[in-house]
């Protein structure tokens, strides 16, 4: 006779389905109720089945609460609900329109499946250093909402990522939604990815930028890079330096050079540590030529 198993599976999770965002903070606030959040599922299930992370005796599924599946302007600001898809980012003409870059990086993660499954909520709580939103998420200077009972909080997308798959959540918290400023007009954003084939591929490195280039002086510009620390992460000694240098080759050569100096990645299977600080240095360099180009037409 075979022994039982005593291995934990899919199935043994006890699973709620709240059916708004109020009843799913209760459901959160109690120790004995509370669950892993879970919406696609994407990242999670493939590290539980894998085992790298335990799988949990309970799950909160966030995926169809109406609170959480928005997208919508408000003045100068992009709304965004936590479980808004991937697939749904790339094809809302209100993302599209004003913040281009998010739109491109939600159409590189994986194939049509994951895109129809996987969440902006859920890429940003994995904190992958390769998740591809992240930089266009970092390039906006936006918020994050997190609720739980007790209230809500509003988190800085420049102080969310905390450290190696880490970010600042309680655990009685929720991502609700992302409030991201509008690209302003005469201003240019641009994304790019770098991995092994063209379709889902984790990157070896990628970014986002966001700027303006006026009569030859670099205006503003700011830019974030991933797969290149523990966490993606913005140059802002970068952009305070090159903010009011004219536009020129010694300007994007050095540019080139201090953008390299500022990270400091590791070899793994995916690239080394001395291509990741190499091409970084190339793509900055890439994303100014990019701007001078749009903002000269």
């Amino acid at each position: 006779m075979n022994p039982v198993s005593t291995l934990k599976t899919f199935e043994d999770i006890d699973c709620e389905f709240p059916k708004s965002l109020q009843s799913a903070l209760e459901l959160m606030a109690d120790e004995k109720t509370r669950g892993q959040p879970l919406a696609g599922g994407t990242d999670l299930m493939v590290q539980w089945e894998s085992g790298v992370i335990p799988i949990p005796d309970r799950a909160i599924s966030v995926k169809n609460i109406p609170e959480l599946r928005e997208i919508r302007e408000n003045g100068s600001n992009v709304i965004i609900g936590g479980s808004v898809t991937h697939m749904e980012l790339r094809q809302s003409p209100i993302v599209r329109r004003w913040l281009p870059s998010l739109a491109e990086a939600a159409a590189t993660i994986g194939g049509f499946q994951i895109q129809i499954m996987g969440t902006i909520a859920g890429n940003v709580a994995n904190a992958s250093p390769a998740a591809d939103l992240a930089p266009s998420l970092l390039i906006t200077d936006g918020t994050v909402l997190l609720a739980s009972v007790e209230g809500e909080r509003e988190v800085k997308l420049t102080e969310l990522w905390t450290g190696y798959r880490k970010i600042d959540r309680r655990p009685e918290e929720l991502i609700v939604s992302f409030n991201l400023p509008k690209l302003l007009d005469d201003y240019f954003e641009s994304w790019r990815k770098l991995g092994p084939r063209k379709a889902q591929a984790i990157s070896k490195v990628m970014g986002s930028s966001r700027g303006r280039i006026s009569n030859g002086v670099v205006e503003s510009f700011k830019v974030a890079l991933g797969s290149v620390a523990p966490t993606a992460i913005r140059f802002f000694e970068l952009e305070q330096w090159i903010t009011g240098k004219p536009y020129s080759k010694e300007t994007l050569q050095e540019a080139e050079q201090r953008s390299a100096a500022l990270i400091n990645p590791i070899s793994d299977i995916r690239s080394t540590a001395e291509y990741r600080k190499w091409v970084s240095g190339k793509l900055v360099r890439c994303f100014l030529e990019n701007l001078a180009g749009r903002s000269n037409k």
